[in-house]
């Protein structure tokens, strides 16, 4: 199935367009994908205490389906 990922912070949503679905063996509840594909979902307001640096190991995101309007992104 082909998916848009969405992630959310600060009431923002971010959106990553057109993922396709596979199955593999993590924890329920969470989703693991590949970068620099999925940069968009990291928000780079949510940043690690020392480093500074944007959090990318900890984005909270909701799947949906493809929307019309991410088929055409």
């Amino acid at each position: 199935q082909v998916v848009d990922l969405v992630s959310h912070f600060e009431g923002e949503e971010r959106i990553a367009p057109r993922f396709t679905i596979v199955p593999y063996d993590i924890p329920r509840g969470c989703a693991a994908t590949y970068f620099p594909e999925a940069n968009v979902l990291v928000p780079v307001r949510s940043v690690a205490d020392k480093s500074n640096t944007p959090v990318s190991k900890s984005v909270v995101i909701s799947i949906r389906p493809v929307t019309e309007e991410s088929k055409q992104t």
